[in-house]
This record gives C-alpha cells, structure tokens and sequence, in this order.
C-alpha cells in the first residue's frame, strides 16, 4: 500500500490513504464552520466564486441531506466530535426544518425557512434515508428510529410493488402522483438502501437494494441494448423525447447520462461486497466499460455530461459529480476484476481533476468545468454546492484500501 506523501512525478500519491484523508480534510475546511446557520438551522448552501456565503435564504432538501452525510461520514472518518454535532446539527433541520409532521412528507425546497416547494420528490428522500443512516453509523444513536421512518414512508406513498420500483413526485398532499417515472430518483434509493443496510445490518434494506438494481441495470436497460436511460413513462417505457430541449438539467437532462452508468457501476460493486452474484460485477464492468467508450474526452480528459442515442456527445461540459464517481468507481473495479488496467485510469482520472476540477486555494472542487476545462461560475440553481460525490468517493476509496 502506497502511503507516502508524494511520488516521482511531484504529484500526490493518490492510492495513499494519507493522501486521501487529507484531501477530505482539505474539502470539509471549505464548509466548516462557514456553512453552519446556527441562527436559522441546517447549513447555507451557496456560495460565491471567492467561497463565501452568497444566500441564506434558500435551502434545498437534497443539499441539506447531502451536507448531513457529509459531515457524518467525515466525523466518523476522524473521530470529530465538533463534525459529529455539526451532522446532528443538519439531522434537526430535517425533523424541523424540512419535516411536516402532520404528514411526514419533507419539503423540497424552502425561501427564509418557509416552503416555496412543498411537493414530494422521492430523489431527496433518497438523501434523508442515507443522511439518516450515515449519522447513525457516526454514532447519533437517536438517527436509527429515523431510518425505518423513512423507509416506510417512502414504502406507503413510493413503492410500487408491480413495478418493484419508485414513483418519483407526488403532490404535497401526497394524493397526485406525476406520470414521470425516472431512474436517477431509483438510482439513489438503491444508494440509500446499501446505506442503511451498513449501519444497521438489517437484510430488508440490502435486499430492496438488490431489486432496484437489477430492476434498472438489467431488465430496464434491456430496452436500450444494456444502456441505461434516463426517463420512462408511466408504464416503466423508455421515454426518447422527455426534455429533448434540456440537455444540462441537473436531475432530468436529455439523453445518457455515462456519469449514472459509472455510479450504477458503483452501487452494484458494494452490493457485490455483501452479496457476491455474478451479474452484479459482469454488469459493473460492462456499464463502466460504456460510459469510457462512448464519453471519454481523449483531448481534454474527463468525462463529458451526456451523450445522445445515436452515441454523439450532446452534453459537453464537464461536472465535477461525474469525474469523483469515476474515481471511485475505478478503484473499485481495480479491486473486485484485479485488473491493473482500472489503476491506470484512477490515476489518470486522479491526474485530470488534480490539474483542472481542484480549487487549490478553497479547497473544493469546481463544481463545473467547460468542454475545455475552463471555470463555469457558481450559478443559482436551487441545489447549492456540497462536494458531496468527491467527498464520499474519496472515503469510498478509503473503506477499500483499509
């Protein structure tokens, strides 16, 4: 195991756990304490170029889950009881922030703390499962009730057992379902559940993990020869012409999203750590093997957005969520195929984000580069800023190497 600080090229040694922590180290110091609203709860969640708070008045559900996990996996990482009370922190601004207790529904998204969206989006759902999960195993023990909560609500007004899959938005008054069905929103429920599952052990989690899993990864994307895509109608068929005209959405985008086939690459590699079947790591390959061919930038490097059913690149820009899961994704593959093949792209992926995606001087990472690696400037988008991928892939990475 590598753990020296630097190797003969003066770059860092990025199999290095040293390395690795230090980086989360590095990442966490951009957020604490500046991102904690002691007067208004939870966390600020956008940010200027320079790095500082920019709003206080919006804050979005799946950020305010996202910054919880992220300062629950690190307080666990470090033994930080100061990061520890900063995720319990975030856990009360869930329960009285975001939470409707009449109901148990949670508020999508909130101006000056009052709902300005109150409709039920299973995608941050997904979040509070695993924000729940990943505080209980940092050591909130009063985070555990929360789980199953959260589970049975989402089994009450989500699952759909003919589907064996999640329905995506219902109304806030929890009786209008959308028509849309998606599978990101499913995508990161499979996340949740293998999150849940960590902390408690518990099989009903792993084993709905595994249902969503195969559910998307091989039954659905046998409708797009193996690929995976993005929309689907109310009756689980591929949807081509939903959002044809909004190819950088941040959760719907038109076309394939080669980012999702590596994160599915991802979660189907850790349900093959606790239950080893032969598809799961067949399929994590093929999915990873997909997404280098068809949206490897070979001039520029990194991974571009999206790519269209014809395989022409028709998202060229380059998000930051997209290059950590990647990385993760390769040192798992690395592991599971022990193929050298798969190290060779974690460092040169390493190599990119070092030299373009890093904001050396914050910290953190840049959210989004252009096609040719040049700084999109923070925007408004309602999903503020968390470093929640790069974060936790780098603690993936870690889990592996220990």
């Amino acid at each position: 195991m590598m753990n020296s600080a630097r190797n003969e090229t003066g770059l860092p040694n990025f199999r290095s756990i040293d390395f690795l922590k230090r980086h989360v180290r590095s990442i966490m110091s951009f957020y604490y304490p500046q991102c904690i609203d002691a007067a208004g709860g939870g966390y600020f969640q956008h940010f200027n170029a320079d790095g500082n708070v920019s709003s206080n008045s919006q804050k979005h559900l799946v950020s305010s889950s996202r910054l919880t996990i992220n300062f629950a996996v690190a307080a666990k990482l470090f033994d930080d009881q100061n990061l520890l009370a900063s995720a319990r922190h975030g856990v009360d601004f869930l329960r009285n922030g975001h939470r409707l207790a009449e109901t148990g529904s949670y508020v999508w998204t909130l101006e000056n703390g009052q709902a300005s969206d109150a409709d039920n989006h299973c995608y941050g759902l997904a979040f509070v499962l695993m924000a729940y999960a990943r505080c209980y195993e940092a050591g909130l023990n009063q985070a555990y009730d929360h789980i199953e909560e959260t589970f049975q609500f989402m089994e009450r007004h989500f699952w759909r057992e003919q589907d064996q899959l999640y329905v995506d938005v219902i109304a806030a008054d929890l009786n209008e379902v959308s028509p849309y069905r998606g599978q990101n929103a499913n995508m990161h429920c499979c996340e949740a559940m293998i999150s849940a599952y960590e902390a408690t052990t518990e099989q009903h989690y792993l084993d709905r993990a595994i249902i969503i899993a195969h559910r998307i990864t091989v039954e659905l994307a046998a409708q797009c020869d193996g690929k995976i895509w993005e929309h689907y109608n109310d009756h689980w068929q591929v949807d081509f012409t939903y959002n044809t005209d909004d190819r950088e959405n941040k959760l719907r985008p038109w076309g394939y999203q080669p980012g999702h086939f590596i994160e599915w690459a991802k979660l189907l590699l850790l349900i093959d750590k606790y239950s080893p079947q032969a598809w799961l790591g067949k399929r994590a390959k093929d999915l990873f093997d997909k997404a280098m061919e068809a949206a490897l930038d070979h001039d520029h490097g990194g991974l571009f957005y999206g790519f269209s059913p014809s395989g022409d690149i028709c998202s060229d820009g380059k998000y930051s969520w997209v290059q950590a899961e990647t990385i993760a994704a390769t040192a798992m593959l690395a592991v599971q195929q022990q193929d050298r093949t798969y190290w060779n792209i974690y460092h040169q992926f390493w190599q990119y984000v070092w030299a373009n995606m890093i904001d050396h001087e914050q910290g953190c990472w840049h959210r989004n580069l252009t096609h040719d690696n040049k700084i999109i400037p923070p925007s408004s988008v309602a999903m503020g800023k968390t470093d929640y991928h790069s974060i936790c892939s780098c603690i993936e990475i870690i889990n592996l190497l220990s």
